[in-house]
């Protein structure tokens, strides 16, 4: 079976970059660059899910639009938090508070309830989807999301670890979808608490548990000094991949889809900002020349995946929805080892939406 294509948008302000944090003054002027990639996904049959953020959520332009797309069923509107420009305030404004894993609970609580409340006073609609800025998502902040209604999280990004910037350590969770529960948000369950759909993280070689094993050597006190883990990139050797036209071209995110299906692996989730899809307001895309780039990675990946691969679109919450329905145990299956896939349609498919409330 081929993986079912998740496509998602940190949809939120621009002027992130370069560890600035501000409580007021954030543009979301890039939200302008919504239609065109709209437009883009419609042409391919993509429902994209919108991750959108306080900023995003205040400004009555930007809910117009995005609020459009979704009430067309073309869209879905999830939420996002960056704790510095969420309310409530109590927190110093810091790198290590910039993680939302990192504030107390009843701090944490109180800024995912206020984003879901104004989501679904501004959309009409409870979010059901989530992904925290930076990534910084623990278990606790699982549990307050499963009490507010969400379903499904897609927080965790595979293979990677910020803990040397105060954020979590990844490196050990799983790359396919599972349930959450107990104590730790990277350990799988056979429960229904939450689940959580990683963003797609592998490498140009097919065992991602060697090709982790091996970077992870090369960041050893004895060879870290002479840059083992960068040789490795730059040759081609042990090369990380991540499911995102920021970093990765449209060939390296070729051999990730094929890698993810030879493992049988459920879904793929890629991920961008809502601040690349307009020249200048991103680092990954500074200008019009890397934006039509950017554009054509898109296009590329999207052909490939639903002309090649016969992918089948899904919104977060929808792929959540469906394998509580496909799979009663509430037990996500994890890659097999055969790599087969089983034939499709080659018509683009999209998983129904649904009503895409709270429960």
């Amino acid at each position: 079976m081929n993986p079912c294509l998740i496509v998602t948008v940190d949809t939120e302000e621009e002027g992130l970059w370069g560890g600035r944090y501000r409580r007021s003054g954030n543009t979301v002027e890039n939200i302008r660059g919504v239609e065109r990639f709209q437009e883009l996904c419609d042409r391919y049959g993509v429902k994209p899910t919108y991750l959108v953020d306080a900023p995003v959520v205040e400004d009555d332009e930007a809910v117009a639009l995005l609020r459009e797309i979704q009430d067309d069923d073309r869209a879905e509107i999830g939420a996002h938090v960056h704790p510095w420009c969420n309310p409530p305030y109590e927190e110093e404004i810091n790198g290590r508070n910039s993680y939302l894993c990192n504030l107390p609970e009843p701090l944490q609580r109180a800024k995912l309830t206020w984003i879901t409340e104004k989501i679904e006073e501004r959309f009409g609609r409870r979010p059901t989807s989530f992904r925290a800025g930076r990534y910084g998502l623990d278990i606790t902040g699982a549990r307050i999301l499963h009490e507010l209604g969400y379903l499904v999280d897609s927080s965790v990004i595979p293979f990677t670890d910020y803990s040397a910037d105060g954020g979590p350590n990844f490196e050990r969770a799983p790359h396919t979808p599972y349930f959450i529960d107990g104590d730790d948000l990277r350990c799988p369950n056979d429960s229904r608490f939450l689940l959580e759909v990683p963003v797609s993280v592998g490498f140009n070689r097919p065992n991602f548990a060697r090709a982790q094993g091996i970077r992870r050597a090369c960041r050893s006190r004895w060879l870290r000094p002479f840059h083992a883990e960068g040789i490795l990139d730059r040759l081609g050797l042990v090369r990380r991949i991540k499911f995102s036209p920021e970093q990765s071209d449209a060939r390296s995110m070729r051999q990730l889809v094929d890698a993810y299906a030879a493992q049988g692996a459920p879904a793929m989730v890629m991920m961008f900002h809502s601040s690349s899809l307009v020249a200048g307001q991103s680092p990954y895309v500074a200008n019009d020349d890397e934006l039509e780039r950017f554009y054509g990675c898109l296009d590329q990946t999207f052909e490939y995946c639903q002309a090649d691969r016969e992918m089948v679109s899904s919104i977060l919450s929808a792929f959540c929805r469906g394998l509580h329905r496909q799979d009663p145990a509430g037990v996500v299956s994890g890659p097999s080892s055969s790599g087969h896939s089983e034939p499709r349609s080659t018509k683009p498919q999209v998983v129904e939406s649904g009503t895409n409330r709270g429960g």
